[in-house]
């Protein structure tokens, strides 16, 4: 009995050590949800902030010239965001569930534990990268992607791109998104501008250029920062559920200890009482043999 109380008292221990496991990986997946919400205005205003500027800008252009269409000899491109690391649950699965076929040739796979899940689908990505794992890291993510796909889009190897990211929204859950980046979305250039028209210190088409570049970057910033959130909310999600198996666990275990210490104390008291009554049955047989 000794050995097996020690046994439960092991398993105790264990699991005891990988609740304290579980509770540092939820808690760093709720610190990194905290930064990337603090940090989602700031990107927002800026993205908003080109977007208006952009708007000013295209009504310069005649009608003929405002949309940049490919020139539909290239593949249609799709920047997915999947998750940078594991314990995130079916993340990286429901993002890639979320590719067409027909888009499969064409993808540029944001995360490492991504990149290994695709590649057990038979899924091969034209490119790959890390995802960041800090918010002060995805400005240069975001400036690595535009640099790849303005790369592929000048060669001709690109006419269409967009991207597919998870929005998590506070108690509704992930959603997840799809947006077209390139050409630009009709709903945009076919938006009104706002105020008088710019004073410009560059021609129209370079500030143009400018401007569109600048636009895609920042809408590849915010999609960077909701797949960061929405990575570490599922983390935060697959952790508490851990973390409620664990305790469980623990209880059931503790529970099993007590037993068996229960059994442990009831064998000692058996064993206890039944030696003098033995020594007296011996004693007893012993003297009716005489």
């Amino acid at each position: 009995m000794t050995e097996r109380l020690q046994d439960v008292t092991a398993r105790i221990d264990n699991t005891r050590q990988l609740g304290g496991i579980v509770n540092s990986m939820r808690a760093l997946a709720a610190v990194r949800v905290q930064q990337a919400r603090k940090a989602l205005p700031a990107v927002e205003a800026y993205s908003d902030t080109v977007r208006q500027a952009l708007l000013r800008v295209i009504a310069l252009q005649p009608d003929t010239e405002r949309s940049p269409d490919g020139n539909g000899q290239g593949k249609a491109g799709l920047i997915l965001f999947c998750a940078e690391q594991g314990f995130a649950g079916l993340f990286s699965e429901h993002m890639l569930d979320a590719v067409q076929d027909s888009e499969k040739g064409g993808i540029f796979l944001i995360g490492t534990r991504g990149a290994a899940i695709a590649r057990s689908r038979e899924v091969s990505p034209v490119w790959t990268a890390a995802a960041a794992q800090h918010p002060a890291a995805i400005p240069d993510l975001a400036a690595t992607i535009a640099n790849e796909i303005c790369r592929k889009v000048l060669a001709g190897e690109l006419s269409t791109v967009a991207t597919v990211f998870c929005h998590w929204h506070p108690g509704q859950g992930a959603v997840i998104v799809r947006e077209m980046l390139f050409p630009l979305d009709p709903a945009l250039l076919k938006a009104a501008s706002a105020g008088p028209p710019p004073l410009l210190n560059l021609p129209p088409e370079k500030l143009m250029t400018d401007l569109t570049a600048d636009y895609l970057f920042s809408r590849l910033c915010q999609a960077a920062l909701h797949s960061f959130a929405a990575e570490n909310e599922a983390r935060s999600e697959r952790m508490t559920a851990a973390h409620q198996e664990i305790e469980r666990r623990l209880q059931d275990l503790e529970q099993r200890r007590r037993m068996v210490r229960q059994d442990d104390i009831t064998s000692e008291i058996i064993e206890l009482v039944s030696g003098p009554t033995l020594a007296r049955l011996k004693r007893f047989s012993g003297g009716a043999g005489e």
